[in-house]
């Protein structure tokens, strides 16, 4: 837990300390045995994805096609908890264009945080699994660190990809 916890720091930190030690004491054989060690768990790391995290820092948004004309729908991931999805229509309201970076942090401030039971939430996150591995997925994914910090223009970008896919 603490691995996924720090990001594999925990144990990058605890290999480095074990190899200075070594090599202070001359037990270079060790020390470099150590550093193989610290090597390869840095290759183990650069291999994971968005989804290889500590369960209650899963933040996200599935962006998919809607069947409704001019939309997408948006799959909203808080702390490993799915929330309502939510459609985003690029209508045009009142006549006036809306800017698409202020109509989804409207969106996104509408969501209202739920907490899933434990089955309910280890069924959800093995279909976001079987998704965003699949070869067939349609569809993006945006993972963010928190709901305070959220990539608007990535967002913007991802959405107008999905919503161009669909025409």
């Amino acid at each position: 837990m603490e691995f996924l916890r720090t990001d594999g720091q925990s144990l990058l930190a605890a290999i480095a300390h074990s190899r200075d030690r070594l090599s202070e004491e001359m037990l270079f054989e060790d020390a470099a045995r150590q550093h193989k060690r610290y090597e390869k768990v840095q290759e183990v790391l650069q291999q994971a994805d968005e989804l290889a995290r500590d369960i209650d820092r899963l933040n996200g948004v599935a962006i998919t096609r809607s069947l409704t004309a001019n939309a997408v729908e948006m799959w909203f991931l808080r702390e490993g908890n799915w929330q309502e999805p939510q459609r985003f229509s690029f209508e045009v309201q009142d006549g006036a264009p809306v800017s698409l970076d202020r109509k989804l942090r409207e969106t996104f401030a509408a969501v209202a945080p739920r907490k899933l039971t434990i089955r309910e939430r280890q069924e959800y996150l093995a279909l976001l699994a079987r998704w965003y591995y699949s070869s067939w997925r349609d569809g993006e994914w945006l993972a963010f660190e928190s709901y305070g910090d959220i990539p608007y223009r990535k967002l913007v970008n991802a959405v107008s990809r999905v919503a161009g896919a669909g025409r």
